[in-house]
């Protein structure tokens, strides 16, 4: 058997473990990547993180830990099945809010964590806090706040900056929303602010806390990785080269994100950083389409089939598609003639064999033989009107080949907003907030306001008539099957649209083992 050499890694602002899992997922005949400390915040997040951390614990994972993800023992039991490998999970995944206050015990924690390895060379990953720099995050804080430019949350990132500083990782990985490149604080653009701090992060951070001296001189070179360095005589990259757009590298989402790796000056071996693009887009049918179908509960009624489709024949009885043009008004009646009593709401038994869809199901369904039923997968409780629009709104996309737009809906199925009337939509060019996800397209990007209605996540099959499941918005993030999270539904659709998606990290782990192979000599 071949012997790997074990990189630690320490994954800050970790989440649910997107980064962690896909780090952790690498093949490689000579390196694997083992997270030696997690730190998350989050208590619901933290709890689907050490529960992966139990996982990780094993070659092979044991039939407790099936037993647990069926529903057939307690997390207790399962972790009482096995005090070391808990334990040791305890030790690897830390509930903590990073703080300066507390840079000391951070520190002190990581170094003890990365002692245990013989590899004196680690890499640090991690996604700081992004409400500050994403579009959206920034209108609101702007509109509850007179201070805006003074508010703290726009430094977050100077907590991973500190511990780079610090503990001088021979690489590291930071991940953050595309509106980073866009950002200004003070009027001034924070993005080439951030990237000359990471470059010398020792001496801004004396600079920063008062110190006698910089916790140390390592400098760091930060690259693309989908861009290649200029040369000589090039101009210099500019802030939207250090977008991943994650369908191009084979993610069946349109998710675009700031991902920066930073490589130690003085054992940097300059090798190519740029991820290799795939051959085809995967789509939301390719990764979906395999899961059991389901049907939503709706508000107030009895969770039957026979109320399901008494609520969808009266739908069409009160007149609300009235208005609704010839060809998806015919789906409609297609769909609702067919019935519902086939689908189930939740709890639905894990296929053993994937359906006729085959992209990716070797990546979701690795160790998953033990499963009984498909782990996050209930749906959501919607009201009558919402799943009437959902049915007009999968129905019109089948039939159209894109979502409906503000002008299409019929008058009795207008979003209840206050500057929407039978009027104004005529004039109306966008895709208001119910918005179906194509079937035959990357997604959009999955965010954690999908905790909120999912009225932006209407799934393309229109005899399901509803919001995406946790699970679905897992795959879509490229989450294995066997990947439970933890905490109420609410909290696991947060955890899921806040995460960094599993397979592109695991691409990224590729271009990282390129490099520490050539720094460790192997």
């Amino acid at each position: 058997m071949t012997k790997h050499t074990d990189i630690p890694i320490i994954d800050l602002f970790a989440g649910p473990g997107g980064l962690g899992e896909g780090f952790s997922q690498l093949e490689d005949n000579k390196i694997r990547f083992k997270i030696a400390l997690s730190i998350e915040m989050d208590k619901a997040a933290h709890s689907t993180l050490n529960l992966r951390a139990f996982y990780r614990q094993f070659d092979s994972p044991p039939k407790e830990y099936y037993q647990y993800l069926n529903g057939e023992i307690t997390q207790e039991e399962l972790f009482k099945h096995y005090p070391k490998e808990s334990s040791d999970a305890a030790n690897e995944a830390w509930h903590h809010e990073l703080k300066m206050s507390d840079l000391d015990e951070v520190k002190a924690r990581a170094r003890k964590a990365l002692s245990g390895f013989s590899s004196k060379e680690f890499v640090m990953i991690g996604g700081p806090p992004c409400q500050a720099y994403s579009i959206a995050g920034r209108a609101r804080m702007q509109s509850t706040r007179e201070n805006f430019d003074d508010d703290p949350r726009h430094y977050l990132y100077r907590h991973y900056l500190r511990l780079v500083a610090h503990l001088k990782p021979a690489c590291f990985v930071m991940e953050n929303v595309k509106g980073l490149t866009s950002a200004k604080v003070h009027g001034n653009p924070i993005f080439p602010q951030i990237m000359k701090e990471l470059e010398t992060p020792g001496q801004v951070v004396k600079e920063l806390d008062n110190l006698a001296r910089t916790p140390s001189n390592a400098e760091y070179h930060i690259y693309s990785l989908v861009k290649p360095e200029p040369e000589e005589n090039q101009p210099p990259l500019q802030p939207s080269d250090y977008v991943i757009n994650a369908e191009d590298y084979g993610i069946p989402q349109r998710r675009h994100r700031v991902i920066l790796l930073g490589i130690r000056k003085d054992v940097d071996p300059k090798l190519p950083t740029r991820l290799k693009k795939a051959k085809d887009l995967i789509s939301v049918s390719d990764v979906l389409d395999s899961l059991p179908a389901l049907r939503s509960h709706v508000t107030g009624r009895l969770n039957t089939p026979e109320e399901w489709n008494q609520v969808m024949a009266e739908g069409l009885g009160k007149g609300e598609f009235d208005s609704v043009d010839t060809k998806t008004l015919a789906m409609i009646r297609k769909v609702v003639k067919i019935g519902y009593q086939q689908l189930e709401t939740g709890s639905v038994r894990y296929l053993k064999q994937p359906g006729s869809s085959g992209k990716l199901n070797n990546w979701y369904r690795k160790n998953c033989r033990p499963l009984k039923v498909v782990l996050n997968h209930q749906s959501k409780r919607h009201m009558e009107s919402d799943i009437w629009r959902y049915l007009f709104a999968s129905c019109f996309a089948k039939v159209h080949g894109r979502p409906p737009y503000l002008g299409d809906y019929p008058d009795n199925l207008l979003p209840n907003h206050k500057n929407v009337d039978s009027e104004s939509k005529k004039t109306a060019k966008f895709i208001d907030r119910f918005k179906v996800q194509l079937a035959n397209i990357p997604a959009t990007t999955v965010m954690s306001h999908i905790s909120k209605d999912g009225h932006y996540y209407i799934h393309h099959d229109p005899s399901q008539c509803r919001a995406w499941t946790v699970r679905e918005a897992a795959r879509i993030q490229t989450f294995p099957d066997n990947y439970f999270f933890e905490g109420t539904r609410t909290e696991q659709y947060h955890q899921v649209g806040n995460a960094v998606p599993p397979r592109l990290a695991w691409q990224i782990s590729n271009v990282v083992a390129a490099n520490m192979k050539k720094i460790l000599s192997l």
